[in-house]
């Protein structure tokens, strides 16, 4: 059923009417069309304040349920919303905030992932931030963030595939009954519950928590958005930002990463092209990692039987026994005669949870130029 409403009405009955009429004669009718919701001794100066609904009008008289109370001509009559339709506005899809926000930020090298209102303002009891966690409204009251200070690897983010490279981190709201609602950032999309994270803080499924001091394995967690952020290589490992957009803060539940670049580590290559030129790309969606990964140069010596190692910017699932399976990666490469030959073999080894791609040359005579390869992961 839907309800219309009006602004700023007010007006009182034509007569005095008795309780349990049906219909009242007003001085002025509502111009909205029914249903709407009318109070009657809205000021309540006849101790008979009730509201009635409205389904139906002419130009004298509004049609309503019976009134339980009867109503005098110096009683006002107002237009209003009901408890139950105030209700409804809360009750958002999962993991959409109302009258929230994401505000990330840097002080002194450390980030910070905090909820405002939309004014930009700390939540409190007078302005709350709502969110559905589960099938619960949560209502945020006091300010809400997380810091994670500059100097640890957080994520994984200062490995040599990702340092200095900008990624996206997904933003979570969760819940526990006795530390309430808490936020946090990760690397990973499609977390549900707390457990779905790792604990590690270094590790790339890791979860950056306000709190997890009574955090349980079971705890509804909800993606709310998605922020960009960088951290340095070394052992600094310093946080910046970028200046945000629509592009690069996305203020609602998001299951997909841009397309971002990262840094392709190449291991035990017998005769690797010289003056190598390398290039990595992901998009993290869900629960798959797609990744492409190129490295061009000047050719070198013959690479028969040689197991190029390529890395990738996050560990897939294990997919069976170290040594891992056969897959098609679409990978191929240039010989000597400047040819394009068949695609090389590859392999993934991720049994023992590693987060390398192996290709394998078997041909005596190839001497690469270029590789390529394009790969699709569980992660």
């Amino acid at each position: 059923m839907a309800i219309n409403h009006i602004n700023g009405f007010s007006t009182n009955p034509t007569s005095d009417q008795s309780a349990g009429v049906t219909t009242t004669p007003l001085n002025d009718i509502p111009s909205i069309e029914p249903n709407f919701y009318l109070a009657f001794d809205a000021t309540n100066i006849n101790g008979h304040y009730e509201i009635v609904l409205v389904t139906g009008k002419t130009a004298t008289n509004v049609n309503h349920a019976a009134t339980s109370f009867a109503h005098t001509t110096d009683e006002e009559v107002r237009a209003v919303p009901v408890a139950s339709e105030l209700d409804k506005i809360y009750q958002a899809p999962r993991g959409f905030l109302l009258n929230g926000k994401i505000v990330p930020s840097v002080t002194s090298n450390n980030l910070t992932v905090a909820i405002k209102t939309l004014a930009g303002a700390d939540p409190s009891a007078s302005d709350p931030v709502h969110i559905r966690i589960g099938d619960t409204v949560r209502t945020i009251t006091s300010a809400l963030s997380v810091t994670k200070n500059a100097g640890t690897s957080w994520c994984n983010a200062g490995s040599s595939e990702l340092a200095t490279k900008e990624i996206d981190y997904f933003v979570y709201l969760g819940y526990n009954a006795t530390d309430g609602v808490v936020i946090g950032f990760s690397r990973i999309p499609f977390a549900n519950e707390y457990d779905d994270f790792s604990t590690t803080s270094t590790n790339e499924k890791y979860c950056a928590i306000s709190t997890i001091t009574n955090a349980a394995a079971g705890d509804d967690y909800e993606n709310i958005g998605r922020f960009a952020a960088t951290l340095s290589a070394g052992a600094g490992y310093t946080w910046s930002v970028p200046t945000f957009t629509n592009k690069n803060l996305i203020q609602k539940p998001i299951y997909e990463t841009r397309l971002l670049d990262y840094v392709v580590e190449v291991n035990t290559w017998t005769n690797a092209p010289t003056s190598q030129t390398k290039t990595g790309k992901y998009i993290i969606n869900g629960r798959g990692l797609q990744s492409y990964m190129s490295i061009a140069g000047t050719q070198n010596a013959s690479n028969s039987g040689t197991l190029v190692v390529l890395s990738l910017p996050v560990v897939p699932l294990s997919i069976g026994a170290s040594g891992g399976k056969s897959v098609t990666l679409g990978s191929g490469y240039w010989s000597d005669n400047a040819t394009f030959d068949e695609s090389a073999n590859g392999r993934i080894n991720t049994g023992d949870n590693t987060k390398y791609v192996y290709v394998q040359f078997l041909t005596s005579t190839r001497r690469p130029v270029l590789l390529q390869c394009s790969v699709i992961f569980e992660i």
